[in-house]
């Protein structure tokens, strides 16, 4: 069973400028907050669900 040597090809990145630094998400990030109640969410998702 000879399975062939598939070289898996890099994703091509564009050159950041000097000045420019990587885009990374902060570790501490966190989405802000709706101001709904729980039970105003659950009617929410009740009538998306039908």
């Amino acid at each position: 069973m000879n399975k062939p040597m598939i070289a898996a090809a890099p994703a091509a990145v564009q050159p950041r400028e000097r000045d420019e630094a990587a885009n990374r998400p902060d570790k501490n990030w966190k989405p802000y907050p709706c101001l709904l109640t729980r039970r105003e969410l659950q009617d929410l998702i009740a009538e998306q669900l039908g």
